[in-house]
């Protein structure tokens, strides 16, 4: 992601983040049509460069706030959209430091520890610097703020929807301590791991409502929703639920054809269908939910893959297993299918999608 910001015409000012040294910049610079156009010399060029650079550094202030930024008659001389674009500058990331840094704490000692993060991401230091500064900011301002966390961000900092989710991600994936550095998780991208926090978020966190009767969502998890998920625990300690979940499973994949999964299914449903239970029950202790994403790794996208399965017969797999459960006894109360809903939409969702990657 490159961080540099120039107005679309020559005579507007040019502004550099400080993401770059001058030389750096002047680099990039050299590449414009309008240097050579104005016969800029290499000193002049850098001139101009350093005194944007200084005009950027009496902005930043104000980038700070970006409400305020966009409304200060401090800044008239900048247009709406030349503000907005470099509030969308000034807050923008990188995807490489983000899956670096995402699962540290927002603390001094993992700023301390940033050089390293520059080096191994071949990043500038003030890139990172800013970035993690930004991440904190962003935390701080919203916390305790009712609402969806992505919504409070897009309002707060007046970001796009995109680079809000990849704030929300990392604040809710840090806030929960979610393991994400181990060795077998290396494959996965930040988009990966955002992805599925997303999902977490939307359907695991703490939900209510306030003394004016609006939607209140926060990124804590719910545990007294993952108290409720031991409820699911028969479907595999008890043997006539587990054979016909099975045996309902293999009638809806032969359907449809999933020919690789049903070749192999009689054997793997019952560990496959335990893992699934098992890591569903596991979510009350804090360790558990902890080692979701390699929990699911271990044990249920290696197991598949050891199997061959591709990727379209998983989520064939899933849907059967998720809507199968209706017809066994424990699916003919409505409280145990609010709870199987509420967990196997998303949970299926993450395997999935980090199946497929």
């Amino acid at each position: 992601m490159t961080n540099l910001f120039v107005a679309p015409t020559t005579h507007k000012p040019v502004y550099c983040s400080v993401n770059f040294l001058v030389s750096q910049a002047c680099t990039i610079m050299a590449q414009s049509p309008s240097v050579e156009e104005y016969g800029m010399t290499n000193d002049m060029l850098a001139a101009h460069v350093r005194d944007h650079f200084a005009q950027f550094t009496l902005l930043e202030s104000g980038l700070r706030h970006p409400n305020s930024f966009m409304q200060d008659c401090a800044y008239h001389q900048l247009t709406p959209e030349t503000r907005k674009q470099l509030i969308h500058l000034y807050y923008s990331l990188d995807e490489s430091f983000l899956r670096e840094f995402v699962g540290k704490r927002l603390s001094n000692k993992s700023r301390r520890e940033l050089s390293d993060i520059a080096e191994r991401c071949e990043l500038q230091l003030r890139s990172c610097k800013r970035q993690f500064d930004n991440l904190s900011c962003v935390a701080r301002r919203t916390e305790d703020l009712p609402g969806p966390l992505t919504d409070n961000i897009k309002n707060c900092f007046l970001l796009p929807e995109w680079l809000a989710e990849c704030y929300a991600a990392v604040i809710f994936i840090t806030s929960n301590r979610f393991e994400t550095s181990k060795k077998c998780l290396s494959y996965l991208t930040f988009e990966n791991l955002a992805y599925c926090a997303g999902q977490l978020m939307t359907h695991w966190s703490t939900s209510g409502k306030d003394p004016k009767g609006e939607p209140v969502v926060s990124i804590d998890l719910d545990l007294q929703f993952f108290h409720d998920l031991k409820e699911c625990k028969p479907l595999i300690e008890k043997k006539e639920y587990l054979d016909k979940h099975k045996l309902l499973v293999i009638r809806s994949l032969s359907e449809i054809q999933a020919k690789i999964v049903l070749a192999n299914l009689e054997s793997n449903f019952k560990p496959i269908s335990k893992a699934v239970i098992n890591l569903a029950c596991g979510l009350s202790h804090a360790r558990e939910m902890r080692n979701f994403f390699l929990d699911i790794i271990e044990k249920l996208i290696e197991p598949m893959r050891a199997l061959n399965w591709p990727s379209k017969e998983v989520k064939m797999f899933f849907d059967a297993y998720h809507n199968t459960v209706k017809a066994l006894p424990p699916g003919r109360s409505s409280t145990f299918l609010t709870i199987w809903t509420r967990f196997i939409i998303p949970f299926s969702n993450c395997v999935i999608h980090l199946y497929h990657n």
